[in-house]
């Protein structure tokens, strides 16, 4: 699987999927550059971030996201990688 899926964002131009999540996270997180192989919780997250964090992927990306998800992909490598392969299948808008 890749996580270097491209899409469109209406404010940013053309990004990969490893890029949003990693955004995602910064913003979520307020830190700059989280490192792609920590963990959500390690960084300071929390079920209630992991929520908003989640829903937020999904709506950009038309695929469903549970909470476990983030228990299973705890970092943005392997976030994006779930992602990405769910954009694969079909799931994605």
């Amino acid at each position: 699987m890749t996580t270097s899926l491209t899409f469109l964002t209406p404010h940013d131009g053309v990004r990969t999927v490893l890029d949003e999540v990693r955004a995602v996270w910064a913003t979520l997180l307020k830190i700059t550059d989280p490192p792609l192989e920590a963990s959500f919780f390690e960084l300071g997250g929390d079920s209630l971030a992991a929520h908003h964090m989640l829903l937020q992927l999904s709506r950009t990306y038309g695929v469903e996201l549970r909470l476990r998800q983030i228990y299973e992909t705890p970092t943005i490598a392997a976030l994006a990688t779930a992602v990405s392969a769910r954009i694969e299948q079909g799931q994605g808008s």
